[in-house]
């Protein structure tokens, strides 16, 4: 009679005929035992445990991990080998994939899961599976089995530099200060952050100066998901009556970040705005360069003296021509 059975099947059936009568051998003889072994299961099982949450920061590198820990129980009475394995979604990890643990006895399992700074920050869902192969050294594929889920988080993070391009040094009162930045954001959600100038006194004095006023436009920087660059443009016009020079430097900083008190040693503008200066055509009565020089304070006392006898010298001049004349 010819086999209408594949041998593939056949030899299927046998393997688990095999594996039933040789777990029927086994029990048999504890069939008198059962209530001395009632704390323990007669067939394999495992239990699975794992913690509820992890998160992971890629603020301050390429990549992050984080330690899921797991307890693998088995509570039957057979030394059991247990195979494990883990989904991590769209997340990288590491783990140990096969155990050995006796009847009744427990193991923690050890999983890593790894991020990248370009992840999107959200909640990813892992799975970890727990399945007994073998126990009492026979194979038991399929007849217990456990799972739990574990909630990974990738946190938020946002990370913002910038560059401070040339400008300020010496500067009449009235001119206009003007200067660019440049700004790199690094970003795994989409955020927004903003920029303000600051103008910091020599004397370590962060207030306002009077007089001055801030032309520049918002620089408002929109972040997307993975980051961007953005360049600001910034204008200072000075007070055009400005009695005293003023001396300092303008740093950039981002909006909410507490103002520094004195000038940093990097990243900012030097800035000295000079009074104007009086003068006939280019000739310079005040200022540093002006024919004054250190005497700048009684200019006009030199000034108005200098006139004085400018005027008496035009009158006599006068006086004597007309006497000179009334004699002829």
């Amino acid at each position: 009679m010819e086999n209408i059975y594949p041998s593939e099947v056949v030899a299927e059936i046998m393997s688990r005929r095999v594996v039933v009568l040789a777990w029927m051998l086994l029990l048999v003889p504890l069939i008198a035992l059962i209530p001395s072994v009632s704390a323990q299961g007669v067939l394999p099982s495992v239990t699975l445990e794992c913690t509820d949450s992890a998160e992971i920061d890629v603020s301050s590198s390429s990549s992050g991990s984080a330690l899921i820990y797991c307890e693998v129980e088995n509570d039957s009475m057979w030394d059991e080998e247990i195979s494990i394995d883990v989904d991590f979604s769209e997340l990288d990890g590491n783990y140990e994939d096969s155990l050995e643990i006796a009847a009744g006895e427990s193991e923690t399992l050890l999983i890593t899961v790894t991020a990248q700074q370009s992840d999107e920050a959200r909640d990813y869902l892992v799975n970890v599976s727990a399945e007994v192969t073998t126990a009492a050294g026979l194979p038991v594929t399929g007849m217990a089995s456990a799972s739990d889920e574990v909630d990974v988080t990738i946190s938020e993070f946002t990370t913002c530099d910038h560059s401070v391009g040339q400008g300020g040094g010496v500067v009449e009162a009235g001119e206009i200060v003007s200067f660019s930045v440049s700004i790199t954001c690094d970003s795994n959600t989409e955020s927004t952050t903003s920029y303000d100038l600051v103008m910091i006194e020599k004397s370590g004095s962060s207030a306002w100066p009077s007089g001055f006023e801030d032309q520049s436009p918002n620089c408002d920087v929109i972040i997307p998901d993975g980051g961007t660059s953005e360049n600001c443009q910034f204008m200072i016009l000075t007070p055009s009556n400005l009695a005293d020079s003023w001396d300092g430097c303008i740093v950039i900083v981002e909006s909410g970040v507490s103002t520094p008190n004195s000038c940093p040693g990097s990243n900012l503008i030097d800035l000295m705005v000079e009074p104007k200066s009086i003068g006939i055509g280019t000739l310079e009565l005040t200022g540093n360069n002006s024919i004054f020089g250190d005497y700048e304070e009684e200019a006009p006392v030199i000034i108005g003296g200098t006139a004085v006898v400018l005027v008496l010298t035009i009158v006599a001049v006068i006086i004597r021509r007309r006497r000179r004349s009334l004699d002829d």
